[in-house]
């Protein structure tokens, strides 16, 4: 069942954590506008007679050229944010609420997971192999040599998201659920998608104002006591 930003839910109990007016703006705009730019990414990624299994979707996903392709990852990797901290801050301003169902199946990721440094294991012949100029030859058979890569991880991205929209009060409770445990899902840094160049001043500040409202949202216990 989607969610509606706009509805201001207060459970019985408790003080609920203090939405500035300016972050509810943000939320009742973005959650929308992020909803309908989900939507029309899904159609430039994907032909209109797409199959309708994620398998034959998957199989089906149409090649993108790179630049495109990295564009369309920039703004997903915008949008995850965004819904992550807008989730964050009304779980906070909504107060205690129910367990999602157990047998729940989330296909958006709650957390952000830290940069894992990639640590090369050296080769017992050669330990300074990764250091050298690869071997001259032909191209691996499954490398692409037309400048496009497949949309399928985008899509899978895009479907996530609409996967929130469409259940909103499960992914709400999953939210309020995760925000119990002592590590909390948001890093403090800001997100690397929120920093880029191509966003305005405004847009900028703006998404800094959320990520900082989120952090104080996840520190704030008191909604999210139950007992």
């Amino acid at each position: 069942m989607p969610i509606h930003p706009d509805s201001r839910r207060k459970h019985a109990g408790g003080m609920n954590f203090p939405v500035p007016s300016r972050t509810r703006g943000l939320i009742s705009h973005w959650w929308h506008a992020v909803q309908d730019a989900v939507e029309n990414l899904l159609l430039r990624c994907h032909p209109a007679d797409a199959p309708a299994g994620a398998a034959a979707q998957a199989a089906e996903a149409p090649r993108l050229p790179r630049v495109e392709a990295g564009a369309i990852s920039l703004a997903i990797g915008i949008f995850e944010a965004l819904v992550r901290r807008m989730l964050v801050v009304m779980c906070a301003e909504y107060g205690p609420m129910a367990s999602p169902p157990g047998d729940a199946k989330l296909l958006f990721r709650l957390d952000e997971c830290p940069p894992v440094p990639v640590i090369r294991t050296p080769r017992a012949g050669d330990p300074d192999y990764c250091l050298k100029a690869p071997t001259a030859g032909p191209l691996r058979a499954d490398r692409p040599t037309d400048g496009l890569v497949s949309s399928a991880p985008l899509l899978k991205r895009l479907a996530a998201l609409v996967h929130v929209f469409e259940n909103g009060e499960l992914y709400l409770q999953a939210m309020h659920a995760r925000l119990l445990a002592p590590l909390k899902p948001l890093l403090a840094p800001q997100p690397k998608a929120f920093l880029d160049a191509a966003l305005s001043p405004e847009q900028a500040d703006n998404m800094r104002h959320l990520h900082e409202v989120a952090l104080d949202a996840q520190s704030f216990d008191k909604p999210f006591d139950t007992s």
